[in-house]
């Protein structure tokens, strides 16, 4: 499987290191994931370090390649890739994050190639990030969920685990599946989205996950831009909802439900308003 995975010079020596895995595609909503791991990407400062083979895992009739054309020349195509970057940190631990597209085909040897990085960098744990859309409203702070595989026996304080869950999956989870059962402990990570909202950019969610994974690196990051965002995204939602009475009164609802720890219960989807307020996060008023 190593023809598939193609290093950036030789493997670098890292210190215990951590792999996130942040897949753009099914069961990020609000792009969560895929955000938080470039931001941290970049306030690591990380390196690339190999490139899996695109070939072999991206469908570029379903993500077309884009290109630069300049005065009548082409000056560059850019191509969808599955990259691997790595950090040395100041805590105890170094880092690598596996970031790009969610593989198109070839599941099996994808997981196959991540196996192999993980023996070859010595990955002591895999965590991947994603979120879904949940009924909880955007008055409240972001919450995060977690399920380990049968490898992973270390769940996060004051992380509520996901209590049941039969549906469809994306690569990351099957990922996690694989790995268990070959002894690689994988913690998955979401973000709870408000659903109402989850087709929009979601920076509550993004910051709340950074200030995760950076708690379990033991290390430290400015989230300044992150919190920034996060109250821009909050006073956008609410100007929003302020013009829709039965928006309010949704989340009205959500949010006694929230303070009370109780299920969804019968309340409305919000899909009517939802539209509406995504128009309005779309905008450029």
């Amino acid at each position: 499987m190593d023809t598939l995975l193609h290093w950036v010079g030789e493997p670098p020596a890292l210190r215990s290191p951590l792999l996130l895995v942040a897949l753009e595609g099914f069961v990020d909503a609000g792009e969560v994931g895929e955000t938080a791991a470039v931001f941290l990407r970049r306030r690591f400062t990380a390196d690339k370090i190999a490139e899996l083979d695109g070939d072999a895992f991206v469908d570029f009739r379903a993500r077309r390649p884009t290109t630069v054309v300049d005065n009548g020349v082409v000056r560059r195509v850019e191509w969808p890739r599955i990259e691997v970057f790595a950090a040395e940190l100041d805590g105890e631990r170094d880092v690598v994050l596996l970031t790009g597209p969610e593989p198109d085909m070839r599941w099996h040897a994808f997981n196959d190639v991540v196996a192999s990085l993980c023996r070859q960098l010595e990955i002591h744990r895999v965590i991947t990030l994603g979120a879904y859309p949940a009924a909880t409203p955007h008055t409240r702070p972001a919450s995060v969920a977690q399920a380990g595989n049968v490898a992973d026996h270390q769940p996060v304080d004051d992380v509520q685990g996901i209590a049941g869950y039969t549906g469809p999956i994306g690569a990351a989870t099957a990922l996690q599946g694989e790995l268990g059962d070959r002894g690689v402990p994988v913690l998955g990570l979401w973000a709870e989205v408000p659903h109402y909202i989850s087709a929009s950019p979601n920076p509550p969610g993004v910051l709340a996950m950074v200030r995760l994974i950076v708690d379990l690196l033991g290390t430290e990051v400015d989230t300044a831009e992150l919190e920034t965002a996060a109250k821009l995204h909050r006073d956008q939602v609410d100007e929003a909802v302020s013009e829709h009475e039965e928006a309010g009164e949704m989340i009205a609802g959500l949010e006694e439900l929230s303070d009370s720890g109780a299920g969804e219960g019968d309340l409305p989807s919000g899909d009517d308003i939802a539209r509406e307020i995504e128009r309005f996060l779309r905008s450029d008023e």
